[in-house]
């Protein structure tokens, strides 16, 4: 049999085709990734924005100054205030000592520091005759002396410029250690620039027959006052 005799099997042939898989377009996928980008970051606690701003803060150079080169500006500022600041702190201590001097004088007055103008010596029979008695010299500023026939309180000032002189018993003599003044045991000047005799105080006795100093009342010599009464006591 020709094949033009065969039957033609007209039946359509099968075909198996695989369908092409989708292409992702590029954006999509950069979503994707931005997607799960910021599903990590909500994750972790961090919103985009504040990842952007930490990734600039982190690309920022740090520029550092060396510890020996500070700007001039500050150092003359920190200058300044060193000096201002120790003014402050003079002038402060100056006012409080200024006040603390003050509130001292105060509570405590000048008299309470000086020696009484008045006091009672004792009595003549305590006393020596030719003798200087020092008993009252350091608080009183005052020799008690007691010759043949009385007893007189005469005063331990230097004439000449205010100094303290020295009883002399082997001398005789009260000697300033300043300039050299001289004076007699009874109270008159004889040696160096003092100018005139010591001084002396108002002596008396008192009902009980006690001796009483009273240095608010002096005599000088020079005028003519150591014969006044109340210059000497009679013993």
């Amino acid at each position: 049999m020709s094949d033009k005799n065969k039957p033609q099997n007209n039946k359509p042939q099968k075909t198996s085709k695989i369908p092409p898989r989708p292409t992702v377009p590029a954006q999509a996928a950069a979503g994707g990734a931005d997607q799960a980008s910021n599903s990590q970051n909500k994750q972790i606690g961090v919103t985009p924005q504040e990842l952007q701003k930490k990734s600039a803060v982190a690309a920022t150079p740090i520029v550092r100054t060396p510890a020996g080169d500070q700007p001039e500006g500050d150092n003359v500022d920190r200058r300044t205030f060193i000096k201002w600041a120790a003014l402050g702190w003079t002038a402060f201590a100056a006012v409080i000592g200024g006040y603390g001097t003050l509130l001292l004088r105060y509570l405590f007055p000048n008299v309470l520091f000086e020696p009484k103008q008045s006091f009672r010596a004792g009595y003549p029979d305590d006393y020596t005759v030719g003798e200087v008695n020092e008993n009252f010299k350091e608080t009183q500023a005052v020799w008690i002396v007691r010759d043949a026939e009385k007893i007189y309180a005469l005063s331990t000032v230097c004439t000449h410029l205010g100094c303290t002189p020295n009883w002399l018993e082997n001398e005789g003599k009260y000697k300033c250690p300043c300039h050299g003044s001289g004076f007699y045991k009874n109270g008159i000047n004889f040696e160096g620039p003092a100018p005139r005799p010591l001084e002396r105080f108002k002596i008396t006795q008192a009902p009980d027959g006690e001796i009483v100093v009273d240095k608010t009342k002096k005599f000088q010599q020079e005028k003519g006052e150591w014969t006044d009464p109340e210059s000497f006591i009679l013993v």
